[in-house]
């Protein structure tokens, strides 16, 4: 880990200044820490929502007396959790929305209904407007493994495959229509 973890000595700033832990009583960074510093790779070290909730606002890290790098020790156990498959179903759909479309928030039909009032493309000039673009992106999750880290039920996975090919076909015919014009 690159954070400086054995720093930590449960003092309670990170704890006591986190916004999450008010709203969360029982979300206690120190703990995760302290499992992380103990090697202790149990259920509870990831427990997911509470891994996910931390904000990176870093008030923790600007109140440590120790200047223990506290958000890179949450982000790396964040990251062991996701490869061993413990993610939101959130952040999933998100991965999702990436591979399929290019894009987190994909253009929908009024989104470019309203663009086309404002007389701009229909789709912003993202990897949305590409195919290319999206093949591209679709290479790089599914080389690096992405993919399989936010892969959905087959039946899922099918429907939303579906969709994505109407996007798809729909785009073309745009395109095509836009080059006869």
């Amino acid at each position: 880990m690159i954070s400086n973890i054995e720093r930590c000595y449960q003092c309670g700033q990170c704890t006591s200044v986190c916004p999450m832990g008010e709203q969360e009583q029982t979300y206690r960074i120190r703990r995760f820490l302290q499992m992380e510093k103990l090697g202790l790779e149990t259920e509870e070290s990831m427990v997911v929502p509470f891994i996910f909730y931390c904000t990176t606002c870093y008030k923790c890290q600007d109140n440590c007396p120790q200047g223990v790098n506290l958000v890179d020790a949450v982000l790396a156990i964040r990251e062991k959790a996701v490869h061993k498959g413990k993610m939101l179903e959130a952040h999933k759909k998100v991965g999702q929305m990436l591979i399929n479309y290019g894009h987190a928030v994909p253009t929908n039909t009024d989104a470019m209904e309203k663009r086309g009032l404002l007389g701009l493309e229909e789709r912003p000039p993202t990897v949305q407007a590409s195919i290319e673009g999206l093949s591209e992106i679709k290479t790089l999750m599914r080389l690096t493994g992405f993919d399989k880290l936010v892969a959905e039920s087959e039946v899922e996975e099918q429907l939303t495959e579906n969709a994505a090919m109407v996007q798809q076909a729909d785009f073309t015919q745009q395109q095509v229509a836009e080059e006869k014009a």
